[in-house]
């Protein structure tokens, strides 16, 4: 893979997973995700504390370069293992998931029914698209009607 095609699948995930507290217990991206956009809401004032330090302190120069070059990685990673998440292949579990949510889609006739190649390569971005259109036209969680409980109805 190539390292600017990772990263590039790395932002397109970011902006395509959906923040529902619903799937961060299964799928740990949505908590990268929420730290990158932490740390670069944060960033900029550690960087500046950190320079404000080695200009105060009798610090070392290569420290305080070390450490906010450190500090500025630490997005790049997480987007860089976004990207690698995104391209990867969906796990047996999640297989069976996609297919009922593209089964329910199709019989809504939101999406149309057709073996492209895109179906051949099912991936973890593959997937968080099924979901957003499950969650936009079917319901809240994984497809479940807006219109059917989940509580038990004699």
């Amino acid at each position: 893979m190539n390292l600017i095609t990772t990263f590039k699948a790395g932002q397109r995930y970011m902006k395509l997973c959906p923040m529902d507290k619903q799937l961060t217990h299964s799928f740990p991206e949505l908590k990268i995700i929420n730290h990158i956009k932490t740390a670069n809401k944060y960033l900029p004032p550690i960087i500046i504390g950190l320079l404000l330090w080695q200009y105060f302190m009798p610090a070392q120069i290569a420290v305080t370069i070390i450490t906010i070059l450190f500090t500025l990685s630490m997005p790049l990673q997480g987007i860089f293992w976004l990207g690698r998440r995104a391209l990867s292949p969906l796990p047996l579990n999640l297989i069976d998931c996609y297919n009922q949510l593209k089964i329910k889609l199709i019989a809504k006739k939101i999406i149309a029914e057709k073996n492209s190649i895109e179906d051949n390569k099912l991936t973890f971005e593959a997937f968080m698209k099924i979901i957003n259109l499950a969650k936009l036209h079917l319901g809240d969680y994984f497809g479940q009607d807006n219109n059917s409980s989940t509580y038990y109805k004699e």
